[in-house]
């Protein structure tokens, strides 16, 4: 029989999970090539798209409360976006924005004689990123090359506040501290074109991960992490799979 504390604290749950696969630009030259036409080993960076993420959690007895009943709760989440600094690590995208001021701190249009002080802020929309840990080599228009991938960051949110027992909370989802290295992971990129930059299609076949759910107040923000946290369902497991649907890649120069 199972301890009260491990009712409490360990999720028997199916998180289901469509990310949306969005196009994939990889720069042949900032991480090397591989011999002839393919894509060097790196990250991809992934924006899940609103409304079309959900998940179905299972949760024990007690996890809502002294008392409260096992229970399923399904709710829709949204990404999260990165902190700057593991979008930066990851290789993401991070849109830089230039602000030009006045003597009395107003924002100018543009750069004029009137700017005295220049601001800078960045930011950035990515909410997951990948690793690829094999070169993709192309050996023809249409034939597919399978790479291994791994889950590196996740950070995505209940889209509303989700009722649970008596209570009601924001729930996050984030990636485990450990990942398997051990179970099959993968994904296929199919060109329809090859020479230097190659351009074509690319599928998710399978993300098998460990995701941490935490809970924390109703109307908190999961990008405060781990301030706020109530508590944590840690080191769950999903196969995700993403069905027939397809992103695309195409290859800039840098």
């Amino acid at each position: 029989m199972s301890s009260p504390s491990r009712k409490l604290w360990v999720l028997f749950a199916v998180l289901a999970i469509a990310l949306a696969l969005p196009s994939l630009a990889q720069p042949p030259g900032a991480a090397g090539k591989p011999e002839g036409p393919g894509i060097k080993e790196g990250t991809d960076c992934w924006v899940t798209d609103p409304g079309k993420t959900e998940a179905t959690l299972f949760l024990p007895r007690d996890a809502c409360g002294a008392g409260s009943k096992p229970a399923h709760v399904h709710f829709a989440l949204k990404g999260v976006p990165l902190s700057l600094a593991d979008a930066k690590a990851c290789g993401c995208q991070v849109d830089t924005m230039i602000t030009y001021l006045d003597p009395h701190g107003n924002v100018l249009q543009e750069r004029t004689r009137h700017a005295v002080k220049q601001v800078t802020t960045e930011t950035t929309k990515v909410d997951t990123c990948i690793r690829r840990s094999k070169d993709a080599k192309f050996h023809g228009k249409g034939v597919a090359e399978k790479v291994d991938i791994q889950l590196v960051q996740l950070s995505l949110q209940s889209e509303k506040p989700v009722p649970c027992g008596t209570k009601t909370f924001t729930i996050c989802v984030t990636e485990s501290s450990v990942q398997d290295t051990d179970k099959p992971s993968s994904m296929t990129f199919t060109p329809t074109t090859l020479g230097r930059l190659s351009k074509g299609n690319v599928k998710l076949e399978r993300l098998h991960i460990r995701y941490d759910v935490t809970f924390i107040a109703a109307g908190g923000s999961c990008a405060d992490l781990p301030k706020g946290a109530l508590f944590t369902l840690p080191d769950q497991r999903l196969d995700l799979k993403n069905g027939s649907r397809l992103g695309t890649f195409e290859q800039v120069s840098p």
